[in-house]
Order: C-alpha cells, then sequence, then structure tokens
C-alpha cells in the first residue's frame, strides 16, 4: 500500500536548505527538517481548503493528535545550561585565538543567545504550541463546517488526553480553535493508564523487549561510532574553532539548542544552528529516525501490535455509525510522539523497503520512515466517515498533517467504506493488548 503524504515539490523546497559558503543567520529558508521537534508548519498542509463531496454529510470527525511544540524537560535544562561553556569558548576560539569561521553576524547570535527555559514550564506547551493546535482546531472546523456548527455537549463531542500538560494544554487549545476560547465543554480527568492513546506506557512487555531492549538502539549506536557521524563530529568541531574534536555528546546539545529554538520562536534564528551544515543536520535527523525506527516502528513487529487501539477505536466508531447506532459527531484524542508512530506502524504507512540501518544512511535518504514527516509537533491523523446518498452508502477519508493520504484503491483520497474495512478492518478484530 502506497501512501503520498508530501509532493516531491515541497519535498524539494524543504531540502534547499542552508547555503555552506553564507551566514547561517542570512539564509531564508534554511533546513529546518528537526526530527520529532520540526516546526508543524514545516511539513503540514496548513493551506488545504474543504473539498465538497457531492451527496455526502460527514457524521464523525476523528482526530489523534500529538501535542504542540513543548518545553525542554527538567533533565534536558539542566543539559543545555552546559551550553554556557561551549558558548564562552567558542567565542574566544573565535574572537581571541583567531580560529573557527562562524560569520560575525552567527557569532554576535551566539552572543547573544540565552536559554529560554524557567523551571516552572519544564516540558508544558509553549505559546507556539498553542497557536499550532489553535490554529489546526480553526482549519479542521472550515473544512467540515456542518459537523462543529451543532451544540457542543459531552455527548456530541469526546476528548480525551493523557496526565502531561501539554496534551491537555493542546485538546484545550485545538477545542478553542473549533468552537471558540470558553465554550465549556467537559473534559475528563486523564487516565493514569490509559491503554487506548498512550498503551506503550503501561504495557510490561513492551518495556521488556522494546525501551528496555538493547537491541532497540544498537543500529543508532553503530551509526553514531561509524564514520558519516565522525567526519561531522570533527568538521562541527573545526567550524566552532576548537583545536581538539568535541564529544558527540557536546554535538547533540548544540543540535538540542538548535532545533528546540527555531521551534520555540519560528520568526527567530537559533545562532546554535549555525554550527552545522545540511549534511549534517540531515546526519543528526537520521540518528533520531534510527533509534524511532526500532522503538515505535517496523524495526520491532511488537510496534504494531501495541499501536493497533486507536485505529480499532476509530473503525469500531465509524461500524456502530454505519449499525444505526449513536456516536459523538467529534473524537478527540491528544498524546505524544511515540503513539502517533505506533499509529502509523499498526496501519502499515510509511514503511520502506528496507530497513534503516547503520550502514545504509546514504541509500535511505528518500526513506518514508522520516520522523520530521511523520512525528514533528503536533502530528496528527485524522479520519472522517462520510454517509452518502448515491453510490456507496459510506465513504471514508483520511488526513496526515491536514494532507489528504492517497490510498491504493480510493478515489484521490476518497475511500468506499467496504473496501477501506477490507483493507484495514483485521486491525481492529485483531487488536488485543492482553499480552501486556
Amino acid at each position: 500500500m502506497i501512501i503520498i503524504l508530501l509532493s516531491a515539490t515541497l519535498l524539494a523546497t524543504l531540502a534547499a536548505g542552508q547555503s555552506q559558503d553564507s551566514c547561517y543567520a542570512d539564509q531564508t529558508d534554511p533546513y529546518i527538517l528537526f526530527g520529532t521537534a520540526t516546526p508543524y508548519e514545516a511539513v503540514s498542509n496548513t493551506n488545504a481548503s474543504y473539498v465538497y463531496i457531492d451527496k455526502c454529510e460527514a457524521k464523525q470527525f476523528w482526530i489523534i493528535s500529538r501535542h504542540g511544540t513543548r518545553y525542554a524537560d527538567a533533565d534536558e535544562v539542566d543539559e543545555l545550561k552546559d551550553l554556557y561553556d561551549l558558548q564562552e569558548k567558542i567565542i574566544k576560539n573565535h574572537e581571541k585565538d583567531g580560529s573557527g569561521s562562524l560569520c560575525a553576524k552567527d557569532l554576535e547570535n551566539l552572543k547573544l543567545w540565552t536559554l529560554q527555559v524557567v523551571s516552572n514550564v519544564k516540558s508544558d506547551l509553549t505559546p507556539q504550541g498553542y497557536n499550532d493546535l489553535y490554529r489546526l482546531g480553526e482549519r479542521f472546523k472550515s473544512r467540515f463546517p456542518a459537523l462543529f456548527k451543532q451544540t457542543v455537549t459531552k455527548d456530541s463531542f469526546k476528548v480525551q488526553f493523557t496526565t502531561k500538560q501539554r496534551t491537555a494544554a493542546s485538546a484545550i487549545a485545538f477545542v478553542d480553535g473549533l468552537f471558540g476560547t470558553g465554550m465549556g465543554l467537559e473534559f475528563p480527568e486523564a487516565l493514569e493508564d490509559d491503554m487506548l492513546i498512550k498503551p506503550y506506557a503501561s504495557c510490561k512487555k513492551w518495556e521488556k523487549d522494546v525501551e528496555e531492549n538493547k537491541d532497540t538502539t544498537k543500529q543508532m549506536k553503530k551509526f553514531e561510532d561509524g564514520s558519516t557521524v565522525t567526519t561531522l563530529v570533527g568538521s562541527v568541531s573545526k567550524r566552532l574553532g576548537f583545536s581538539k574534536t568535541l564529544d558527540l555528546d557536546d554535538i547533540l546539545l548544540m543540535y538540542s539548542a538548535c532545533r528546540y529554538d527555531k521551534a520555540w520562536h519560528l520568526d527567530k534564528v537559533s545562532p546554535w544552528c549555525a554550527a552545522f551544515t545540511e549534511d549534517d543536520l540531515k546526519a543528526l535527523e537520521y540518528i533520531e529516525d534510527l533509534e524511532l525506527y526500532y522503538s515505535t516502528g517496523y524495526g520491532n513487529d511488537l510496534n504494531k501490535k501495541v499501536g493497533c487501539p486507536p485505529v480499532k477505536d476509530f473503525i469500531d466508531r465509524f461500524s456502530d455509525i454505519e449499525k444505526g447506532e449513536q456516536q459523538p459527531a467529534g473524537v478527540l484524542y491528544f498524546t505524544h510522539h511515540e503513539m502517533i508512530l505506533l499509529v502509523l506502524t499498526s496501519l502499515g504507512f510509511d514503511k520502506d523497503k528496507e530497513a534503516l540501518t547503520s550502514s545504509n544512511y546514504d541509500q535511505m535518504s528518500g526513506r518514508e520512515w522520516r520522523s520530521s514527516f511523520i512525528s514533528p509537533f503536533t502530528a496528527n491523523l485524522a479520519a472522517v466517515f462520510f454517509k452518502c446518498d448515491a453510490g456507496e452508502p459510506y465513504r471514508v477519508q483520511l488526513y496526515f498533517n491536514e494532507h489528504l493520504l492517497d490510498i491504493n484503491g480510493c478515489d484521490q483520497g476518497l475511500c468506499d467504506w467496504s473496501y477501506f474495512k477490507q483493507q484495514f478492518g483485521s486491525i481492529s478484530s485483531s487488536c488485543n493488548l492482553d499480552f501486556c
């Protein structure tokens, strides 16, 4: 099954990236595909308009979304504080020792850098994150106006989120975008052991066989120890004026600051991004993709099983509507990047012909499993169920990051429900987490 998430034109535009001959600060279209810290705007289809489907009425809108842009967590904040020492050394390298090749503007930006996190908001949703979810809600309302103009009650719209502030705040932001601030929809309490939208956190077998399994990070660590990353570390060290090669941990720390700074403030430049070329950033992106491929993707067969509950949820809900049973007009779930990737794995989406490994980085440049595209901040999968008066009585559309998914056997993204059940119904019927 082939799923088209991004056009070749968009991929080419994103790949244009940073010129290695100029200041990073002067780049009008810098490379910002930063894995799970990629800004939603970089890869989403926010300009998609409503597509009218003749003689069909939307009966249910279902979405599972990652939270919006968040602040760094407590451990990350403590680590990022170490950058002040690196910042001082890099400035000294350039101004006193005459080494390093950062341009004057990038160096000046580095001098002005400070860590933009305070202790009481660690891991919380950022203002940018709220805005991402709010606008997402507004756009889906404009595409399916009839569904979201009805009276809002706890029975007409179901909302669920995890115990983290960032998912609860994301739910509030999305609902604010749908209905307006303060519309009064009742939110349930989050579940400690949520086997629907965060089953991996309560699945002992997954923790043992995946999370704690050394094989999960084996390919990532081999890539980190290989020639591509070794060369990267050496070139970045030289670019920043160090005669002695930095540790990979230092490189990853600067990368974290680069991508967080950009995600938090889309209109600003992170001086830490100036440490890297586009090729450097692509290699760092692949490090995270390798880890996620084995921890949440096709690198472990257990992931497909753990990712099935949300898929079963929307298939079962659509089946209930087909049977004439009452269902909410909207089902809105807010979770984390791990769950989004597990759901995609369960559906068989974004699966490459070859497994991602430490040795095929060059061959996988056009890979489907790319966290920048499939698990940025606010990554979301939406399913819409239609009742039609002509032809097939029920039909389905799937959207990923607001891109209408072109599923083989469907008519430009509009699937007959009978065909959709043939393709994906077994996920619902076989979904069982008793092994957890």
